[in-house]
């Protein structure tokens, strides 16, 4: 069945507007702190929301599970918009913006200063260990144990990101520590498949319970789910033509708007 994990228990996903309202979620939960809040607990004001309520984007999706619809782009379209827009929602995507600048951090440096240097650097031990033992390494230092589902969001698309590296590392065909640096080309390639894989986690996170109770079986859903995350891919690709990332500088201010501009193609605005 569907991917997410809409599934009950889950604490309230703090990224979700105040009129997102599911009875499977407990209402005692509260959202944690945005990291922009100050000492003294007051947030910056608040971009307004678009008046795409949450429930217009549940039943969108239910209609999507059920056959009943096709409109895969303006279901997404209302998602972006009722996560407040573009901006709103690449502001909100804390932990997906912290690990894209970890990552793009660590990829700029192994292919500039060299990989064996960079892990050393990371203190991660890469003498005798497999590939896979490295980058399980890799993936815990760049996001830590999740506390909430934003960092388990972040966490579980880190990990399908490593697969495509874990492939780029083995076309060398010899063990990690004989690996000067990494394809110049790496950044281009890695950055986007991990930004791509976010955005889509985090949609399934949020509505991927409507796909499960609304599809007419399993293979549907699956079906669906693939449907949405090849529509995000060609998105992101959009968004990412014609840039060369190794001239970018990673901060949280470069990544979120790259989140920015990837959630404004998928609301349809460019």
């Amino acid at each position: 069945m569907y991917s997410g994990y809409s599934d009950g228990g889950n604490p309230r996903n703090p990224l979700l507007p105040d009129d997102f309202d599911d009875s499977s979620e407990n209402p005692r939960d509260k959202p944690e702190l945005d990291q922009d809040q100050d000492q003294n607990n007051n947030p910056k004001k608040e971009i307004p929301k678009d008046n795409t309520n949450w429930q217009a984007v549940k039943n969108a999706m239910s209609r999507l599970a059920s056959g009943s619809s096709s409109d895969i782009k303006g279901t997404v379209s209302k998602y972006v918009r009722a996560h407040g827009g573009g901006k709103s929602a690449s502001k909100n995507a804390i932990s997906g913006v912290r690990t894209t600048v970890n990552l793009g951090n660590f990829l700029s440096s192994a292919s500039t200063e060299g990989l064996k240097e960079t892990l050393q650097n990371y203190k991660i031990d890469y003498e005798n260990k497999s590939i896979s033992e490295v980058l399980n390494n890799l993936v815990n230092f760049l996001t830590p144990t999740p506390v909430t589902k934003e960092d388990s969001i972040a966490r579980k698309a880190l990990i399908v990101t490593m697969e495509k590296l874990y492939e780029l590392i083995e076309k060398e065909n010899i063990s990690i520590e004989l690996i000067e640096k990494l394809d110049g080309n790496s950044l281009n390639q890695i950055i986007p498949l991990y930004v791509e894989s976010y955005i889509y986690e985090r949609l399934i996170n949020d509505l991927g319970s409507r796909i499960e109770e609304n599809s007419i079986n399993s293979n549907n859903a699956v079906k669906l789910e693939k449907d949405l995350k090849e529509y995000i891919i060609s998105k992101v690709e959009i968004t990412f033509r014609g840039k060369d990332l190794s001239t970018i500088s990673f901060d949280k201010k470069e990544v979120e708007s790259l989140y920015n501009q990837c959630y404004n193609v998928m609301e349809d605005l460019i």
